[in-house]
């Protein structure tokens, strides 16, 4: 019996506080937005050059970054293959 009253105002409580919330973000104030940017004229050969420019940079960069991770990944494995041929030998 007490347990069904103490559950009972738990849900009263409960159901008023999230109908008091949900009206509560119904009143927020609207955010003002602002002007768009004035559009910008760019050369396209430039913009193109410019962007090959940077893509075989970043080429560049992953291969190097590639040989080097590949480098370091084959070391141990060397190493683990002649240990190995010192044991079953």
């Amino acid at each position: 019996m007490v347990t069904r009253k103490l559950s009972t105002a738990t849900a009263a409580v409960a159901l008023a506080v999230g109908l008091l919330a949900q009206t509560a973000t119904g009143s927020e104030a609207p955010v003002p937005h602002k002007a768009p940017l004035p559009e910008f004229k760019v050369d396209a050969e430039i913009f193109r050059s410019e962007i090959d420019a940077y893509v075989r940079e970043l080429n560049e960069q992953m291969r190097e970054t590639l040989q080097r991770d590949l480098r370091r990944e084959l070391t141990p494995k060397r190493v683990l293959a002649s240990n190995e041929l010192r044991a079953r030998g």
